[in-house]
């Protein structure tokens, strides 16, 4: 946890690439040139720019806009996520006004150092339903089903078995992998009265969320947290000093890159050649060449914009811009898809069921000193350690809700064995402003939320200028679909009688809430007198995304309906490859880093196969 940077992490281009003289980009000196070029330091770049690297004969430049993940305390400390939430190491994007929820604009969460979101998201690792897989595989994916990822799940993790969980089998895991993974061994009375609540309500337990038999029923979640407790971000599990000592790997910090620059001969397609950066949205330029490729991994939002930026996409909206149209693809930036939650849907618990305690002064501080020293402790543990996942639409569920009345959700579920609703919940009450997470003064709970897995809205992100330095639009249109917002309302009255059945039940208080503007309201609303209307305005007003946006650059069969084909190639571009969750050809039903991280090492090996 020093704060020493590694001799190849640099943040002076001079170090790394060669100054541009003109406008026209042109140089007079040589340029500096690598053999692959990666743009962007998240989750995927960190495993490629390792990957790519092992070959000792191959040169890699990776570039992240953010800074450096060592040193950096905050982003090693499990609990301690979202004291990250809109601060430098958060892209801090915003969405357009959103129509179907009073005109919000809502706060999306992306991260801005090496790691990417994986160094500020909530740990999770979650293979989700091998069906989703074999849906992008029917809807043109060749090669991206259940049966072509599961060898990349099981080379990336490092699966730390625990006696406390005796359900997982450890031939269905990865074991020697770089990024490690454990289930969550500190867990507060409410969660496990949670978990438990559901299975008498009827649910099955599920003791391992990502075996190849599914996701179904209620269990305990496993997250990349290591053996010293500390959060394993990509940039931990993929950048260790070995990595970094590597003489052909260099990593740019603290630059964005502005386009990306082609060149084409008569009759060719153009090709990718290299990529122009810059420190600030005035400061001088440089130029970096790719002999072989360059990859995008800015993740469902800087990668289609940075597209946009370079000439790829839909021609006329690239005109509206000034920007010259490289090529002609209508898709870029379109199927945005996004998982939406419920909002905080809080339950007064009695004290010593929470942590709520340790947002005071004496109790934090020691849990952080029990941290620093020996790893453990609450700092140590998942926010989120258990959740549910249910088919929304199957009587069964329906009448777990409590309410009779038939609600119109449409199943868009990938298949039989896979979910499209998500229960989830945390030992703290807490409510959500702009996207920060605010803790309820004095007051001791559980917060839980319903999660839409299989949205039926979708979105897109445009350009808002001709320039990186200006955030992308972002228009989610969440809820645009009254399946999706059914699907939540459903999801919400299930919660309302988990917190109502033992064991859970006995650890809450039992004050009935009337008044709307209560922090506790609608979780302490009487569930029989409750309206559908009410909560729907309820949440409305409350829903936030679980920044799990994907499919903006799908893989596809032809440019007309997506932006990559099967082997993450940008249709009519040479040298130019995507990977990052742009790619999705559609959403997932559960949490995305795992498979963004399975995406990574299989495009590795597709690249090396082309070969140099």
């Amino acid at each position: 946890m020093g704060s020493s940077q590694s001799r190849s992490i640099v943040s002076d281009p001079d170090k790394f690439a060669q100054r541009v003289q003109h406008e026209s980009g042109n140089l007079k000196t040589p340029t500096r040139q690598y053999d692959y070029i990666i743009v962007g330091g998240g989750t995927a770049g960190c495993v490629l720019a390792s990957r790519l690297s092992e070959d000792l004969n191959t040169t890699v430049l990776l570039i992240e806009a953010g800074k450096s993940h060592e040193g950096d305390l905050l982003s090693r400390i499990p609990l301690a996520y979202s004291k990250m939430f809109q601060t430098s190491v958060d892209w801090s994007y915003q969405t357009t006004p959103q129509q179907k929820m009073y005109g919000r604009r809502v706060n999306w969460h992306r991260g801005k150092i090496l790691g990417g979101t994986s160094a500020l998201n909530s740990m999770i690792c979650h293979r989700c339903a091998p069906e989703d897989f074999n849906e992008w595989e029917k809807l043109g994916a060749n090669g991206w089903g259940y049966a072509d990822l599961r060898p990349y799940f099981d080379k990336a993790e490092r699966y730390c078995a625990s006696s406390l969980f005796p359900g997982v089998k450890r031939e269905e895991h990865g074991l020697n992998g770089p990024w490690p993974m454990t289930h969550n061994t500190q867990a507060a009375p409410v969660v496990n009265a949670a978990t438990d609540a559901c299975v008498a309500m009827g649910m099955p337990y599920n003791p391992d969320m990502n075996s190849p038999r599914g996701t179904m029923g209620v269990g305990p979640f496993v997250g990349h947290i290591d053996e010293t407790g500390q959060r394993s971000s990509a940039a931990a599990a993929y950048l260790t000093p070995d990595v970094l000592s590597r003489l052909n790997l260099t990593i740019a910090v603290e630059t964005m890159v502005e386009k990306i620059i082609f060149s084409q001969d008569p009759g060719e397609e153009p090709r990718a050649i290299a990529v122009e950066v810059s420190k600030s949205r005035t400061s001088p330029r440089y130029r970096a060449d790719a002999t072989c490729e360059i990859i995008l991994c800015g993740g469902a939002i800087a990668s289609p914009q940075l597209l946009l930026l370079s000439g790829i996409g839909p021609a006329d909206d690239l005109q509206r811009l000034g920007i010259p149209v490289v090529q002609d693809l209508p898709r870029v930036g379109k199927n945005l898809t996004d998982h939406i939650a419920s909002g905080p849907l809080r339950f007064r618990a009695k004290p010593a069921a929470t942590w709520d305690h340790y947002n005071n002064p004496l109790p934090g501080a020691l849990a952080m000193l029990r941290w620093l020293i020996t790893g453990g402790g609450p700092l140590a543990a998942l926010g989120t350690s258990s959740g549910a996942f249910l088919r929304s639409f199957e009587p069964e569920v329906a009448a777990l809700s409590g309410s009779s009345e038939n609600l119109a959700i449409r199943d868009l579920t990938s298949g039989p064995g896979a979910p499209d609703l998500e229960l989830v919940w945390a030992p703290v009450s807490f409510s959500v402003d702009n996207g920060l997470v605010i803790p309820t003064p004095g007051a001791s709970g559980i917060t839980t939320g319903a999660v839409c897995l299989k949205p039926e809205s979708t979105g897109q992100i445009t350009l808002a200028s001709n320039s990186v330095w200006d955030k992308p639009l972002i228009e989610a249109n969440y809820f645009q679909s009254e399946s999706d917002l059914n699907v939540v309302l459903r999801g919400t009255r299930i919660l309302l009688q988990v917190a109502r059945t033992e064991p859970l039940a006995s650890l809450l208080e039992t004050t009935t809430v009337t008044d709307q503007e209560d922090t506790f309201w609608p979780g302490h609303a009487d569930p029989d007198k409750v309206t559908d209307d009410e909560l729907k305005a309820w949440i409305r007003r409350s829903a936030e995304p679980t920044y799990h946006a994907v499919s903006t650059a799908r893989i596809g069969r032809d440019r007309g309906t997506s932006v990559v084909d099967t082997k993450l190639r940008v249709h009519g571009v040479q040298g130019l490859r995507v990977v990052d969750a742009s790619v999705f050809p559609s959403q997932v039903s559960g949490h995305p880093v795992a498979i963004v991280v399975a995406i990574a090492e299989k495009a590795a090996d597709l690249i090396k196969s082309t070969g140099r």
